[in-house]
């Protein structure tokens, strides 16, 4: 994409291949939306290590890692429940030894970034005992759905949870 970039600013300066019919103005226009489409494809933005974050926390699951599920919630956790690090850890080993095979469909809602280190995170979840490829599966598919409201902090380059809270979803949430 920067490369794209780059050639369409070259062409906008009016050295090398010219826009013919396209007014300087559109030209610059044209510029400044790729520019914000790259700048939106950052993979090392905080949204884009995020949404790796939730990817990461979905395979883990998926797989059972339950190390790794630990490792994404921050030592200071504590939510409003008074659960620690250590309750949510053994609150999620439960479900996890009671389910047995988890499958997961997470649908980012939202992620606001509050700071250089901190980060709201608001994602739907269904977890059901087969796999899920899309929304639409919840309508024929047992599933549990909630919705997560997370509180992150970027500790030590990676970002964890250290507050959260979760309700019962719909499937209008996850069709919408």
């Amino acid at each position: 994409m920067l490369i794209h970039c780059q050639r369409l600013l070259h062409n906008a300066r009016g050295s090398g291949v010219h826009w013919p019919g396209l007014s300087g103005v559109l030209r610059y226009g044209l510029l400044g939306l790729c520019l914000s489409i790259a700048g939106c494809a950052d993979p090392e933005s905080p949204e884009q290590q995020i949404r790796q974050m939730v990817e990461q926390g979905e395979a883990a699951v998926e797989e059972g890692a339950y190390s790794e599920i630990k490792s994404l919630i921050s030592e200071s956790y504590l939510d409003k429940a008074g659960r620690n690090r250590r309750a949510l850890a053994q609150l999620v080993a439960g479900y996890m030894l009671r389910h047995g095979s988890i499958h997961l469909l997470t649908q980012i809602d939202r992620i606001e970034i509050q700071g250089p280190e901190d980060a709201l995170l608001s994602l739907y979840v269904a977890m059901a005992a087969r796999p899920l490829q899309e929304a639409g599966q919840l309508l024929s598919v047992r599933a549990d759905l909630l919705r997560f409201d997370l509180v992150l902090r970027r500790e030590d380059g990676q970002w964890r949870v250290i507050s959260g809270q979760w309700r019962r979803a719909s499937r209008e949430d996850f069709l919408r």
